[in-house]
């Protein structure tokens, strides 16, 4: 169990000191970088997942604490966000004008930073509504995030054979990406669109049943077993 609790202060200590490059960058003027570095996790999501928007988003560690106090001290305050905000035309629109605002902030048209600028309304829909409300249906970032998330090589899996659909993992996910399986008998899966890599699930479950796996099919993995 050590072992799980030290794999949440790693992730803790490189979202500070990720906070920490972002905030250096914006005061020096060299928020580009920031966006190269953001760019470059982009790339390799289709392999690793939304590693990003669980280990370095400024964004995602500014609402830590208000997750917190969501949670602890205003619990009645944390609701599921209206339907009308799930709907896809809704991220549709929001995702367009997000592009529109990132060329104009790179044009140099718009000289807040586009983390700056959406920071007041992270932390407003998070006070009262769940977490998975910006990270799920509202961050133009886990919009876009999400789209090659969706066909991660690496992602994280539930063992239903060892599944107690005990619900632990499910209250724990910031981003609502457990769902409960259609199939006979209660269990659940991770949806690697929304999934933030962010390991609290596997930390929490009583039976070991989460996994990290290769989503590749059995078949390309045999025939690279039979080839090495």
């Amino acid at each position: 169990m050590k072992r799980k609790h030290s794999l949440q202060h790693w992730r803790l200590g490189v979202q500070i000191l990720a906070f920490l490059l972002f905030v250096y960058l914006l005061i020096s003027g060299k928020n580009k970088l920031w966006m190269l570095i953001m760019m470059t996790f982009l790339l390799i999501t289709p392999f690793w997942g939304r590693l990003y928007c669980g280990w370095l988003c400024p964004l995602n560690t500014l609402l830590r604490p208000v997750n917190w106090l969501v949670s602890k001290k205003a619990r009645r305050l944390a609701r599921d966000i209206p339907p009308v905000g799930k709907s896809p035309w809704l991220r549709a629109v929001i995702f367009i004008l997000f592009l529109l605002v990132f060329f104009m902030t790179l044009r140099g048209i718009i000289k807040i930073n586009l983390i700056v600028l959406l920071a007041p309304f992270a932390i407003l829909t998070t006070l009262f509504f769940t977490g998975a409300a910006w990270h799920r249906y509202l961050c133009p970032f886990g919009v876009l995030f999400s789209l090659p998330a969706g066909v991660s090589r690496w992602r994280f899996h539930i063992n239903p054979d060892r599944c107690l659909a005990c619900g632990r993992c499910r209250r724990v996910c910031p981003a609502g990406a457990i769902a409960t399986n259609e199939a006979p008998g209660k269990s659940y899966r991770i949806l690697p669109r929304y999934c933030l890599f962010c390991f609290a699930c596997l930390e929490v479950c009583p039976r070991s049943s989460i996994e990290l796996t290769d989503a590749r099919p059995a078949s390309s993995r045999e025939k690279m077993t039979r080839n090495l």
